[in-house]
Order: structure tokens, then C-alpha cells, then sequence
């Protein structure tokens, strides 16, 4: 009996629910697992070899074709890139599962245009490492999680006014816009179901779609972020003083705080020559969908990871500090964010969230989701730990 044999009942049911009800695999399908080896010393792109042999052993299993690519490059500031040979792969699969830290869909462009371009799913799977894969996160049903996502953005109505509070200080209000931007073409309503929405599936499922901004005001408090940019910007993604924002007409006019706010600065003017002014829009808010998205250090010791996965929980709000979209000579975009975890958030007469708490948890359509998985992790909140 092999290491990669000895899967618990836990992450077989992991594993089961990314295939079967997330990248969908069926028989005779070519499937890509991509993977950086950087990540099982110690680098940001963390993996190990037990839980892509699980996955892989799981897709044999189904009859398709799995095939492991295990690449070293080199994260270049400013300069990154999909290397020839992820392309290559890339190209020849049906359903391509990324297991990759650094090159994510979001941040880079070339990844995005080469997934339309070729019509390929890519399944980003984020449960990389077999604790993971133990975790209530990555067993939380993915039809559970997917419906969580949908019903919490029906109140989502372009023109409605909206309103953002937090006992941190915190007070924004303006108005909801339509759900377009180049930065996003595959979102055409804010309530499409990943199914819909083209190339790209997150495993486990994580945020709603963007939501666009008009005539915001106030003040924004946050003490953590989005954990891609932060290595960039030379901060933690976990802050020892909160930055404050001040926003008028969804434009950043101050910022406030202490070495983490000083940092922001010098590295959005640094942007400012690279992209331009529009490192300053505040335009765009979002928020994570997943009621199990957080876990301890026994479970995950890389604070990036965890960061990451916590931007995804129920609770987690953020925003988009400027996200100016790509151009030719910068094809990538800045997306930093920052989080907060315990506000209100108003759309019209709608509370969509209450001092941190989902209220889409509670839809009839979402329990009743949850009450065809008896035994699985369901709509209860996992309480909040760093």
C-alpha cells in the first residue's frame, strides 16, 4: 500500500465533491494538474505530493487521463508569466486544475485570454495539501456553497443606494452599478452561477461577483487584505495597525495608519507610473460566501494561505483599492483589497449582512441544499480565529 493510497474518509469526500460537482470530469477527459515546487519547501505556492496523488489517483478512477505538470518559476515582480510549457500543457487538456499560487486568474491577463481563447476549464483548486483537504472547508458541499453565492447576491440592484458600517469606524455609503467591466466581461448579472460564467471555477467556492460603485463617500477602516498583492506591497497580509481611507466620490483621498498605511502609499504612487491615476479609484466591493473558510494554524501554519482562504468566509467584506485595469504595457491586474469581518452592509431595505453575519445562510433555497448532506459541514459560521 502507497502513501498516496491512505486517504481519510474526510478527503476522499473532499476530493469526490472538487470532481464530481465542481470540475465535473468525466470519462475519457485529458485533466491537467498544475503544481510548483517551491511550495512544498517552504514557498508561497504551497502543495504537497499526497494530496495530488489523491487527486490524481481520484480522476484515474473516473476514466479520464490525469497528468501532473510540477513546475519552478520564479515569481518576477512586475514581470511575471505563464512559462511555454503551461501553455503547451495547457492547451492539450479538457479541464486544467490549478494548484498554483502565483498564477492565478484574477491577477494575470495572459492566463485569462489564453482560457478563452482555447475554451478550457480551469478549476482553481486551493485545498492543495492533504490537511487541507481534512479541513470542514474543503468538505463543505459544493453545490451548498454554490447556492450560498447566488442567493446572497439577488438584492444586488444596480441603482439601489447602499450603506457599509462597522463598529471599527467604518461608514460608506453610495450606489450599486451594473455588473460590467472589462476587468470582469464574464460576469453579466451579478446572480450568474459559475456555470455560466465561462472558463474559470474556484475550489472551494469563494466570493460573489464584483460589485460597482457609484457616488461612495466615507471612511473605510481595515486591518488585513488579500494576501497575493501583500507580498508586493511589503506588508503582512495581517496588520499591527489598521490603515483608514478616506473616500469622496469613489476616490481615495487620504490614507491613515501606521508602517502598513505608509507602505500602501509609497507602492500605490509607485503604480501611479505604471497604470496611472486610477490607483486611487474606490469602485468595487465584494464579499466571501463560505461559512467554514477558517481554520487554525495546526491546519495550515502559511499565513498567506489561511489569509487567502479567509477572505472567502461568510463574513469576510472587501473592497478594491484602486484595481485600474491592464493595459499593453502592464498586463496585469492590480487587485489589493482590504477586508473587514464584523460589519453591516445595506443594499435598499435589504441587510445582507448583520455585524459580520451572512444573511443568506438563512434562505430556505440554501438550508434546503444543506439538508441533503446530512453529516457534512453545513450553514453554521465556523467562529472567527486567527
Amino acid at each position: 500500500m502507497t502513501a498516496t493510497s491512505l486517504i481519510t474518509q474526510g478527503a476522499a469526500t473532499a476530493v469526490n465533491d472538487l470532481l464530481d460537482h465542481c470540475a465535473n470530469i468525466e470519462k475519457g477527459q485529458e485533466v491537467l494538474l498544475l503544481a510548483q515546487l517551491d511550495g512544498i519547501y517552504g514557498g508561497d505556492n504551497l502543495v504537497d505530493e499526497t494530496a495530488v496523488g489523491w487527486i490524481q489517483n481520484a480522476i484515474h478512477y473516473r476514466g479520464a487521463n490525469a497528468s501532473v505538470l510540477w513546475i519552478d518559476e520564479l515569481a518576477r515582480p512586475h514581470n511575471w508569466r505563464i512559462p511555454p510549457i503551461v501553455k503547451a500543457s495547457v492547451a492539450a487538456c479538457d479541464v486544467f486544475i490549478n494548484m498554483s499560487f502565483d498564477l492565478t486568474f484574477e491577477e494575470m491577463v495572459e492566463l485569462k485570454q489564453f482560457l478563452w481563447k482555447n475554451q478550457i476549464l480551469m478549476v482553481r483548486n486551493m485545498a492543495t495539501t492533504a490537511p487541507l483537504l481534512c479541513t470542514d472547508w474543503a468538505q463543505t458541499p459544493h453545490e451548498l456553497v454554490s447556492e450560498i453565492r447566488y442567493q446572497a447576491a439577488v438584492p444586488l440592484e444596480a441603482g439601489e443606494k447602499w450603506q457599509l458600517t462597522d463598529d471599527n469606524g467604518t461608514h460608506l455609503e453610495g450606489v450599486i452599478e451594473p455588473p460590467y467591466n472589462p476587468n470582469h466581461p464574464w460576469f453579466k448579472t451579478y446572480t450568474i452561477r459559475r456555470e455560466e460564467a465561462g472558463a474559470y471555477r474556484p475550489w472551494p467556492e469563494w466570493v460573489v461577483p464584483p460589485i460597482y460603485l457609484s457616488n461612495t463617500a466615507g471612511v473605510f477602516i481595515f486591518d488585513c487584505m488579500l494576501s497575493w498583492w501583500s507580498r508586493y506591497i511589503g506588508i503582512p497580509p495581517y496588520f499591527d495597525k489598521p490603515i483608514r481611507l478616506t473616500i469622496d466620490n469613489n476616490q481615495i483621498k487620504k490614507i491613515e495608519g501606521g508602517a502598513e498605511a505608509q507602505s500602501l502609499v509609497q507602492f500605490l504612487e509607485s503604480m501611479k507610473a505604471r497604470v496611472g491615476e486610477g490607483v486611487y479609484d474606490f469602485k468595487c466591493l465584494h464579499f466571501g460566501i463560505h461559512p467554514q473558510a477558517n481554520i487554525g494554524t495546526h491546519q495550515c501554519p502559511n499565513h498567506l494561505y489561511r489569509r487567502m482562504i479567509e477572505h472567502a468566509h461568510s463574513s469576510n467584506i472587501h473592497v478594491h483599492i484602486g484595481a485600474p485595469p491592464a493595459t499593453e504595457s502592464y498586463p496585469y491586474w492590480m487587485h489589493c483589497t482590504g477586508d473587514i469581518r464584523t460589519a453591516t452592509f445595506k443594499v435598499g431595505d435589504t441587510v445582507i449582512h448583520d455585524r459580520g453575519f451572512l444573511k443568506a445562510l438563512e434562505h430556505p433555497k440554501v438550508l434546503e441544499v444543506a439538508s441533503r448532506y446530512p453529516g457534512r459541514p453545513g450553514v453554521e459560521p465556523v467562529p472567527w480565529c486567527r
